[in-house]
């Protein structure tokens, strides 16, 4: 049976499988541990909650590897993709991209104002930021998070946060 020179290999089917399938497990595990970690923080009134925006956008991206993933198996059973599953899949990718862009957006502002209300406050010292996906932690006094940073801060003082973290203390002598 002559192969299509656009075919590949079987090797390299199962090659990006694998693949597909790890990224999804990372995603969907990272996105467990994030909303199992704030929502224990949220129900046990920790002094401290971590909301990772990151980790909503990974739901969206398991949910596309996880089509991925499935239209690959299909793929090496030889198994053919009807026009009623070819359909259905183009639904289920353009909700995982509506889930990836909206979720995390849609679910920042509600929890941020419930924290508040809850008297947290976010603590800038710790929170971070690279394009959009954010890292906001709340902590339930002022106090807090100074202690969350000081202690950071004595493992690794190499930190840019350690250098801005004498400011916090009225001109008194910070050492770590």
């Amino acid at each position: 049976m002559q192969q299509d020179e656009n075919e590949l290999a079987l090797w390299q089917l199962f090659a990006g499988l694998a693949l597909f399938a790890m990224l999804t497990f990372f995603a969907l595990g990272y996105f467990g541990y994030s909303l199992i970690t704030m929502l224990e923080a949220l129900l046990t009134k920790a002094n401290a909650v971590k909301v990772n925006k990151g980790a909503f956008y990974c739901l969206g991206a398991a949910m596309m590897g996880a089509m991925l993933s499935y239209f690959g198996v299909r793929k090496i059973r030889n198994k053919p993709v009807t026009p009623q599953l070819n359909k259905q899949a183009s639904r289920f990718f353009v909700i995982s991209l509506i889930i990836t862009i909206v979720l995390p957006q849609l679910l920042h502002y509600p929890i941020q104002s419930y924290l508040t209300a809850k008297g947290y406050t976010e603590c800038a010292l710790q929170s971070r930021q690279w394009m959009h996906d954010k890292v906001m932690v709340f902590t339930a006094t002022p106090e807090h998070c100074i202690e969350m940073t000081i202690a950071e801060c004595k493992t690794d003082s190499d930190k840019q946060k350690c250098q801005s973290l004498p400011q916090y203390f009225n001109g008194k002598a910070v050492t770590f």
